[in-house]
């Protein structure tokens, strides 16, 4: 895997759970991991009708493989979330780890 593609720091983040002062449950985020990495998208047609449709748009993130790496985690790259769909391994020898992620897109009022 040559490192000059991963260009863009990003912020995977796992789901944590906590207590306020009044005993409630707090669902937050914390950090995971901060890593390089190289960033995909569809092209612009795929795009604009994955949001059309769904209101969301895919990416895909190449990064060195890193363990413990879930869907229910999430990604955070360039002020944006992206919800984390899969991890996978890409070529089996823990050296490279390809997320496909989906970054919500908002609504206009």
């Amino acid at each position: 895997m040559r490192p000059g593609p991963m260009r863009h720091r990003v912020t995977l983040q796992r789901r944590a759970t906590g207590t306020d002062a009044a005993g409630g449950v707090l669902n937050t985020w914390e950090d995971f991991d901060s890593r390089r990495a190289s960033m995909d998208r569809a092209s612009g047609v795929e795009v604009w009708a994955s949001a059309q449709r769904s209101g969301r748009v895919p990416a895909v993130f190449r990064l060195r493989y890193l363990d413990g790496v879930v869907p229910s985690m999430r990604l955070l790259f360039d002020g944006r979330v992206y919800n984390i769909l899969s991890a996978v391994d890409q070529e089996g020898r823990k050296a490279e780890l390809v997320i496909t992620a989906e970054e919500l897109v908002e609504e206009a009022p």
